[in-house]
């Protein structure tokens, strides 16, 4: 087995553990969200299309504004896209 094979494993398995760990952070900001919403206003769990992030993370920033999870939701996807982006240049998918 090769070097680049050996540590594109290691970063798939970092990056799908950012992916998991941002999940977690949004899960957190909608529980957060919902805590403070009326009872026919909730905001769900399932499903995330690009205008329902944007809605979390901007009701998230109104009603908590010194609050990190947004950050950390961020910091997170970030690091997974940078891991998953490293796999495919080690296995030689792109560049």
């Amino acid at each position: 087995m090769s070097t680049r094979f050996t540590a594109g494993v290691i970063l798939f398995c970092l990056g799908l553990s950012a992916a998991i760990l941002a999940n977690l952070f949004v899960t957190m900001m909608i529980g957060e969200i919902n805590r403070k919403r009326q009872e026919g206003d909730l905001i769900s769990y399932f499903g995330f299309t690009p205008p329902k992030m944007l809605k979390i993370f901007r009701e998230y920033r109104r009603l908590y504004p010194n609050g990190k999870l947004h950050l950390y939701a961020l910091a997170s996807f970030a690091a997974a896209m940078l891991g998953l982006i490293t796999v495919a240049i080690c296995l030689h998918i792109i560049g």
